[in-house]
C-alpha cells in the first residue's frame, strides 16, 4: 500500500474538518452544542454532524483511488460502519476515525479538540494493524495557530504548525526526558461522573507511595484534565505531560458488579492517534502492563496508560497497577 498517499488522504480529511469547525465557530454559529442523538458509545452533537459531512463528501470523491474504503466512525453509516464508493463490496483500505475528539471543550470555546484517524489494510483487526495515523488540532476561535501531527509506522512522527491562513512550518517534536514526575504534570482521567471520589483516592494513594520518603510537606506535582484522549496524547507527545492514565472502563466494570452507576469511557476511535504517540516515543500500555492494543470498533471500552519515557514508566507503572489491583479495578 502507498502509505504516504494514505497519510495525505487522512490529512486532507482532518484539515477539511478543521476548516469547517473554524468557520462555524468564527462565525458564531449557534446550536452546535445541540444533542442530535445518543449512540451506545457517546452523545453526538450538531458540531459532530457538521464534521461528519465533510468526511463523507471527501471519501465519496476519492475512495476509488484507494480501491475502496471501509470507514469505522461513530455516527457514520449503519452500526458506525460505511463503505466508499457506496456499492463497494471489496474495499482495500480500512480507516478508523474520530471526527472531533473533544467536542465539548471545542463547542464551548474552552480548548482545542482533535481530528483523529488511523488507516491500514482492510484485513486490519486491531489498532496495532494500522500503519498510518494523523492528529489534526481543531482550535478555539481566538487561537491563531494549530498543530498537525502524523506518522507512518517505522518512520517516526512529524508535526507541522499551521496558522489560520493555512501556512505551515515544521515543529520539533519530542516527549519529556524527565526522570521523575516531580515538578511536572501528570493526570488520571476523572472528568466524568461517577467515580471521581474513587479516582481521587487512588491518585492520593499513588502520590503518597511515590513520595513516601520525601520529608517536604509541599510536593510540586501538577495535573491537567484534558477532556479529550487526543489532547492527552498530544500533551505527552509534545513534552508537556509526563504521565497520563485512563482506567474508567475497568472502574465502571467494577461498578457494575456492585450495582453502581456507569459513566462515559474511552473507545478505540478516541485513541486513533496511538501510532503518532508511539512513533514520537511515548510508551503506551494497558492495565496488564502490556503494549497497548485494542479491537477496531466504536463500542469497545478501553483503558490506557501513557508515559513520556521509560524512566517515568519505571517510576510509576508497578505502583499504579498495584493500587488498582488493591481497589479491585483490575
Amino acid at each position: 500500500m502507498d502509505y504516504k498517499k494514505i497519510k495525505e488522504l487522512l490529512l486532507d480529511l482532518g484539515l477539511a474538518v478543521n476548516k469547517k469547525c473554524c468557520a462555524l465557530l468564527q462565525n458564531g454559529q449557534t446550536g452546535l452544542n445541540k444533542e442530535v442523538k445518543v449512540s451506545p458509545a457517546d452523545i453526538i452533537y450538531q458540531i459532530d454532524i457538521e464534521a461528519e459531512e465533510e468526511i463523507v463528501t471527501i471519501l465519496h470523491e476519492r475512495a476509488e483511488e484507494f480501491g475502496g474504503i471501509e470507514l469505522i466512525a461513530e455516527g457514520i453509516g449503519e452500526n458506525d460502519l460505511s463503505f466508499y464508493p457506496e456499492n463497494c463490496t471489496d474495499p482495500q483500505l480500512k480507516i478508523i476515525c474520530d471526527p472531533i475528539d473533544g467536542s465539548r471543550g471545542l463547542m464551548y470555546g474552552k480548548r482545542s479538540a482533535f481530528f483523529l484517524a488511523a488507516a491500514g489494510p482492510v484485513s486490519s483487526q486491531t489498532l496495532q494493524d494500522m500503519n498510518v495515523s494523523v492528529m489534526v488540532e481543531l482550535p478555539i476561535p481566538k487561537q491563531w495557530e494549530f498543530d498537525v501531527l502524523s506518522a507512518i509506522r517505522g518512520e517516526g512522527a512529524v508535526m507541522d504548525r499551521y496558522n489560520r491562513a493555512y501556512e505551515s512550518a515544521p515543529v520539533f517534536l519530542k516527549p519529556s526526558e524527565s526522570r521523575t514526575v516531580e515538578g511536572g504534570f501528570m493526570s488520571i482521567a476523572r472528568f466524568c461522573y461517577p467515580g471521581k471520589d474513587l479516582i481521587s483516592r487512588i491518585e492520593e494513594k499513588f502520590l503518597d507511595k511515590l513520595f513516601e520518603e520525601r520529608e517536604e510537606e509541599y510536593l510540586p506535582v501538577f495535573e491537567d484534565q484534558y477532556i479529550s484522549t487526543g489532547g492527552q496524547m498530544y500533551e505527552l507527545i509534545c513534552g508537556h505531560d509526563l504521565f497520563t492514565a485512563d482506567f474508567r472502563a475497568s472502574m465502571y466494570r467494577h461498578f457494575t458488579s456492585v450495582n453502581k452507576k456507569q459513566g462515559q469511557v474511552c473507545h478505540p476511535y478516541d485513541i486513533a492517534g496511538l501510532l503518532v504517540a508511539q512513533e514520537a516515543g511515548v510508551d503506551v500500555i494497558d492495565l496488564k502492563g502490556k503494549n497497548f492494543d485494542c479491537p477496531l470498533g466504536t463500542e469497545h471500552n478501553i483503558d490506557w496508560v501513557g508515559f513520556a519515557n521509560l524512566h517515568i514508566r519505571e517510576q510509576c507503572e508497578g505502583l499504579l497497577l498495584s493500587i488498582l489491583k488493591d481497589e479491585n479495578i483490575v
